[in-house]
């Protein structure tokens, strides 16, 4: 079974329904540019594939992906709309802002896999610490009595997220969509409790090692 939802055009068809803000002529939903005025258009509400120019997939090329956000972040950098007017400038700025946040959900697995579940509007929202493996390594960090634990702790929900991003994405693959949820429940956990991690190490520390800072714990 195909992993590819559909491929969004990078240039597009002009879209009747849309136009330009400056000389009203009709331009397509992925334009970054009219292609009558040349004037930057407003952030459109798109999926961070097509605002990327990406096949709509589960996996994606990290090369290419990389290749068309450097791209595209030279052609928004704000040095080239310093002459423009401030309606140019804001859209530049705001298409900057949406094209960053689209490159950081797609170049991370888990962030890429939550968003794909979104999008196919296959989205449980369950809370993360209702996971038994999650549950076990709370209760394991709850009664930690040194940093050495916490590390410990930390080291085993570490092996396990690797693990999990790797079955969430061969889940979301199969569009096995429950087992993706259930995948995903336990990665928030497990996310949190490496959260929770450096704030029990924290406490447990010395009060001079404390001061000093706290290394090995990401």
């Amino acid at each position: 079974m195909s992993n590819v939802v559909g491929m969004n055009e990078f240039v597009g068809m002009a879209n009747g329904n849309l136009h330009c803000w400056l000389c009203q002529k009709a331009v397509s939903t992925r334009a970054l540019f009219c292609h009558h005025c040349g004037t930057i258009q407003p952030v459109r509400d798109i999926d961070h594939f097509a605002r990327l120019g990406l096949e709509r997939r589960i996996d994606i090329d990290m090369d290419l992906l990389d290749h068309q956000y450097a791209a595209l972040s030279r052609t928004l950098d704000p040095q080239r709309f310093m002459i423009r007017g401030m309606g140019e400038r804001g859209h530049a700025a705001k298409q900057l802002e949406a094209l960053n946040v689209s490159y950081e959900v797609l170049r991370e697995p888990l962030r890429r896999g939550r968003y794909w579940l979104e999008l196919n509007e296959k989205m449980s929202n369950k809370a993360g610490d209702g996971h038994p493996f999650v549950k076990e390594l709370r209760s394991e960090l709850d009664i930690a009595a040194n940093p050495a634990h916490c590390d410990r702790v930390a080291q085993r929900a570490g092996q396990a997220l690797e693990q999990g991003i790797m079955g969430l994405m061969q889940a979301l693959r199969g569009q096995k969509w429950q087992e993706a949820n259930a995948a995903l429940l336990e990665l928030d956990g497990l996310e949190a409790i490496l959260g929770d991690v450096r704030t029990r190490r924290l406490k447990l520390m010395p009060e001079k090692e404390g001061k000093a800072g706290v290394v090995g714990v990401d």
